[in-house]
Order: C-alpha cells, then sequence, then structure tokens
C-alpha cells in the first residue's frame, strides 16, 4: 500500500488570509509577551521601591530610639566611671572595710540601683573596680571582693577588648548572666544578652581602672524593633564589626546574609537578599552616633502576587482586545481578498488570450483602483491586439508580395540571359524545350496565395531548371539528388531550392575549370528536416562567408545586396513562415565547394503562420 508524501510544510502554499492571521498572532503573542514582562517588571519596580521607602521611614524612626536608648547609656556610663565614689574605691590599694569605704560602696550601688530602675532598657549593671571589686544591680546588695579568676567575664576577650580601648562603647552578644559575677544565684536566668562596656583609667594600672558592664534588656529591644517594623517582620540589629547582636526573626536555621556591607554600605540603602527559601531586599541604615546597623528584610512574595494579578488582568485584558481586533481584521481580510480573487481570474483569462475582459467592482480603494486600472488595461490591449493583427497581416501580405516581386525579375532575368546565348549559339532551335520548362517553372510563382507543396514537386522544378541549364553548360553542371522516399511528401515553400542551386551555379562553377557537381540530400532528425545542397565548386573566402550570413541575419530583406539577393529571399520566407529556428545555414571555404543546409520542421510539427509562397 502506497502512502501519500505529505509536502514540508515550508513549501506549501499558505493562504494570504492564513498568512497574515498566523502573522498577525505572532506579533500579538510577542506584543503581549513584551508588555506582560515589562508590566511585570515595573510593578515589582514600584512595589520594591515603595516598600523600600516605607522601610526607610520605619529604620529612621528605630535610629531614632536606638540613639535616646544609646544615648541615656552614654550619659549613665559617664556618671559611673567619673563619680567621686568610683573614683575613691579605685584608688585604694586594698579593699578596707571601713565607714568611708563602706559608704563608697553603699553609695555606688544606690547609683546603679537607681540607673537600672529608671532606664527600662537596662536589664543589669556591672561596675568593676581594679579587677577585685563586683558589684551589680541584679543581686541585693551584691558586693563581692575577690580575685579574677572567680569571674568568668573578666577572663573573656570582650573585657580585654574594653580594657585595651579605654573610653570607647563597644558592643557584643552570647553572654550569660552568670558569667558577670562570682556569686551564685540559682535564680538567676541564663538568657542571652546584648552587652555594653566601656572602660576608664589606664591600661597597664589596676590602681584607677573602672570598667562598666550594661546588659541591655532585650525583651525592650524586640518590643522596640517590632513597634517599629511589625510582628511578623525580620528586623536585625548589628554593631559596626556586622556582627549580630539581636534579630526579631523566630524562625531557627537559615540566616540572613551580610555580606554586602562589608564592601562598604552607605548611611542607608539596600542589596538584593534571600531568607527562608524567599527573595526580596535587605534595607539597611547605619548610625554615625553608635556604629549600629539596623536592617531589615522585605520579602517580594505579597509584590509577586500583587504583579502575578496585575499581569493576569493585563493577559485577559490584552486576549480580548486582540480577540475582537482579529475578527475585524479577518473580515476586512476577507473582504479585499475576494476582489483579488477575482482580479487573479480574470488575469488568468487575460494570459490565455481573452483580451478585453472587465471585472465589476463597488470599492472606493486603493484596491478598487487597482482593477478599473486593470479594466483599462485589458481594454487597451484588446485595441492593441486588433490592430496589431491587421498590421501584422497588411504587412505580412506586403512583404510576400514584395519577395515575390523580388524573386520573378531576378529569375526571369537570368533565364532570357540564357535563351538570348542559345538563340546566339543554337540559332533558337532548342528555344521551344526552353520555353516549355520555364512556363512549368514560373506557373506556381504567378499564382497567387499557393500553398506549400511536397518535397517531390520541387524536385520536380529543380529538374526543369537543370535542363535549362544544360543547354548553356552542357555536360558542365549535373546534378544529384538522394532522396527517401518517405521525405518525398514533405511540404515546403515553392521555388525553395532553385534560389540555392542557382547560387551555386553562379558562384561556383568557373568557365576554364573543371565540371561542377551539385548533390541534394535530406534527412530527418528529431523534430527537424534538414536538406542539405552542396556543390564543389570554388567556394567563397572568410570574408565572403561573413557577408552572405550577416545578410541572412537581417529581419528584413532590403535587397541592397543583389549578388545574394535569391539565398535572403529563400531564408526569409522560411523564418516568416516557420520561425527563427528555421531558414539557411550556409558553410563554404575556398577551393573546397559551398554547402547549404535548408532547416525545416518535420510534417505535423509545425504549420506555417500564413500562406506560404
Amino acid at each position: 500500500m502506497k502512502f501519500p508524501i505529505r509536502q514540508p510544510f515550508f513549501t506549501r502554499k499558505i493562504p494570504l488570509a492564513r498568512q497574515i492571521s498566523l502573522g498577525t498572532a505572532a506579533i500579538l503573542l510577542a506584543v503581549m509577551a513584551l508588555g506582560l514582562h515589562y508590566i511585570w517588571s515595573r510593578t515589582m519596580s514600584i512595589l520594591s521601591e515603595h516598600d523600600r521607602d516605607a522601610a526607610f521611614i520605619q529604620l529612621q524612626n528605630s535610629q531614632e530610639q536606638m540613639s535616646l536608648i544609646y544615648d541615656s547609656l552614654c550619659s549613665n556610663i559617664n556618671l559611673l566611671l567619673y563619680d567621686q565614689n568610683v573614683i575613691a574605691v579605685a584608688s585604694e590599694r586594698s579593699a578596707h572595710m571601713d565607714y568611708e569605704y563602706l559608704s563608697h560602696v553603699s553609695n555606688i550601688y544606690t547609683l546603679l540601683t537607681s540607673m537600672a530602675r529608671d532606664n527600662r532598657y537596662i536589664d543589669s549593671l556591672f561596675l568593676y573596680i581594679n579587677d577585685n571589686a563586683f558589684i551589680s544591680t541584679i543581686m541585693t546588695n551584691s558586693v563581692t571582693f575577690g580575685a579574677r579568676e572567680r569571674v568568668p567575664i573578666l577572663q573573656s576577650d570582650f573585657y580585654q577588648e574594653i580594657c585595651d580601648s579605654v573610653f570607647q562603647i563597644r558592643f557584643t552578644t552570647g553572654h550569660e548572666i552568670s558569667e558577670f559575677h562570682g556569686y551564685h544565684n540559682p535564680s538567676a536566668e541564663n538568657l542571652p544578652l546584648i552587652t555594653v562596656g566601656c572602660a576608664s583609667g589606664s591600661p597597664y594600672q589596676n590602681l584607677r581602672k573602672r570598667v562598666i558592664i550594661i546588659n541591655l534588656n532585650t525583651e525592650m529591644i524586640d518590643s522596640l524593633l517590632k513597634s517599629c517594623f511589625g510582628e511578623d517582620s525580620h528586623a536585625y540589629l548589628l554593631d559596626s564589626n556586622l556582627s549580630l547582636l539581636y534579630s526579631t526573626d523566630t524562625v531557627e536555621g537559615e540566616m540572613l546574609d551580610f555580606t554586602p556591607l562589608a564592601e562598604g554600605c552607605d548611611a542607608m540603602g539596600q542589596f538584593p537578599a534571600s531568607l527562608h527559601g524567599t527573595t526580596g531586599q535587605a534595607v539597611y541604615m547605619c548610625s554615625k552616633d553608635n556604629g549600629l546597623i539596623i536592617v531589615k528584610y522585605i520579602p517580594d512574595n505579597e509584590n509577586r502576587q500583587d504583579a502575578t494579578a496585575l499581569g493576569i488582568f493585563f493577559i485577559l485584558t490584552f486576549v480580548l482586545c486582540g480577540a475582537i481586533a482579529m475578527a475585524f481584521m479577518r473580515y476586512w481580510i476577507y473582504r479585499c481578498l475576494k476582489p483579488l480573487d477575482a482580479l487573479c481570474q480574470k488575469m488568468s483569462e487575460l494570459e490565455s488570450g481573452r483580451l478585453g475582459v472587465q471585472i465589476e467592482s463597488p470599492l472606493r480603494n486603493e484596491l478598487g483602483n487597482v482593477i478599473r486600472h486593470f479594466n483599462l488595461m485589458s481594454q487597451a490591449l484588446a485595441r492593441m491586439d486588433e490592430e496589431n493583427r491587421k498590421v501584422e497581416k497588411a504587412l505580412h501580405v506586403q512583404e510576400i508580395q514584395a519577395l515575390r516581386a523580388q524573386i520573378n525579375p531576378h529569375f526571369i532575368f537570368n533565364v532570357l540571359n540564357t535563351f538570348k546565348w542559345m538563340a546566339v549559339s543554337y540559332r533558337a532551335n532548342d528555344l521551344e524545350e526552353c520555353i516549355a520548362a520555364l512556363a512549368e517553372i514560373l506557373l506556381p510563382v504567378f499564382r497567387e496565395n499557393i500553398g506549400p507543396i511536397p518535397l517531390q514537386k520541387e524536385i520536380h522544378y529543380l529538374k526543369k531548371y537543370l535542363l535549362i541549364l544544360s543547354h548553356q553548360f552542357g555536360s558542365q553542371v549535373s546534378l544529384e539528388i538522394s532522396l527517401n522516399p518517405e521525405l518525398e511528401s514533405v511540404p515546403l515553400p515553392p521555388l525553395t531550392l532553385q534560389p540555392i542551386v542557382e547560387n551555386c551555379v553562379r558562384h561556383g562553377y568557373t568557365p576554364d575549370g573543371p565540371a561542377l557537381t551539385i548533390r541534394v540530400t535530406a534527412q530527418a532528425e528529431g523534430d527537424v528536416l534538414t536538406i542539405n545542397i552542396t556543390d564543389d565548386g570554388r567556394g567563397m573566402d572568410a570574408d565572403t562567408l561573413r557577408e552572405v550570413q550577416s545578410l541572412l541575419e537581417l529581419k528584413e530583406n532590403t535587397g541592397t545586396d543583389s549578388r545574394h539577393i535569391g539565398l535572403s529571399n529563400v531564408n526569409r520566407r522560411l523564418t516568416l513562415n516557420y520561425g527563427p529556428q528555421y531558414g539557411l545555414r550556409i558553410q563554404s571555404a575556398p577551393g573546397t565547394g559551398t554547402r547549404v543546409d535548408v532547416l525545416l520542421p518535420v510534417p505535423n510539427q509545425a504549420e506555417p503562420k500564413q500562406d506560404i509562397l
């Protein structure tokens, strides 16, 4: 079973309406995709900018609150470091349990207690004097004297950094209450704290060295940040070293990456970030006073939802408008293509030869102008064709008549010369025979509208002409004819071969030379019949041959060269009746004779354009 071979899609003929529809649909889809991308990007950008601006306002409020807290801590630290009681205790080389010493310690404790009570952001206060006097507010009467080995915080790097950089406030986190005092209190809560430390005095002398460490209340810090950013916010408090001090993020695991801040940051800004499987942006603000950095992470989930909703609305609106536009466009296309189909049909009729066809079109647009111009063109072509036919017929008749009038005097002139020679030489004894042959030859010439004659009849006329030549040249001119009997019925214009043979005698015979032999053969190859006429005369040189060939190539027989008028006449009649691919082809060389090929169409392959002469 044979299956039909499907034509590839790109080689199929697609109707113009479908091409325009597919092209328009593709353009609409591309525009929709670009528009959707632009709307999505623009919406996300606008929403991100709105969130960033709102976050900057929240950051500014929180920084103001943190600045107030920092200023109060600085006031408390300065008040403690330069308190006379603290300086007096620090000036003692050792702890003296006298009234004056204990009075200083009591005043210090009262001052610490007052600070912790008045500042709600202070969770606990610790004062370390010369590394052996430890005073705290988280325990009642918490005053301890002892070696620093008893207190873990005194062994930490954080304490060493405070002592090495006096009068500078430092922040840290991760310590527990039990690390700040040598007295063990089971009721103390071991929770992570935000620790602030500052020292005064020489770091190389134990005398007059005072270190204050304040632990902030993380609950109050959390309340402050949430009041500024919201309950479900992701806010982070960092120190100047980008160490995390506190976070409102309650989700365990992944932490926000603060690496972009380490590359250098401005007073405020933002950077793209991801957290807990979401993407978004981190907005930050740095404080020049305390060095603290507050960062808020804003996920773009809600923005994506809003952008998606807007994108869906845009797609629905675009599809609805596109469908309406496509329907209108298809109606308009078919309205325009219907006259085009009629135009193509009439053009096919015009191509097939039906000149003057008309198209009825009520259109008043550019397409209607095209149809109206087509109607005018069709009418003009019909008129031109009719005029051309008349002119061509008249020209053809005139040219045939001119050719007939041209050949008759030429032929008669030569024959009369023969008769003259015969009358002089033979005393007119054979004049009757020559006149009879001449009459038979001239019979088709003087007939009007004569049609083609068989090749056998043309050979008969040729033999009559040779009979006349024999009285002039005797045995010096002979004619050899070799034809296939099947070709004897081939039609050709009358007096086609006689002018060629005459030309062979005229230009090939030499009076003092050898006898001239003219041979006539014919063969059919494909749809072309070739009649060969050759002689063994003196031939033609190259210049003469080119002159004869150029004369044959002329589209009109001007009659300017009387020497070869017979060849030009025959060639012109053949090309007029059968076409330019037929006619005469001449080959010749000096001393080798001349060959003339007569090319004709084989029977039933081509019909003459008009009645052949």
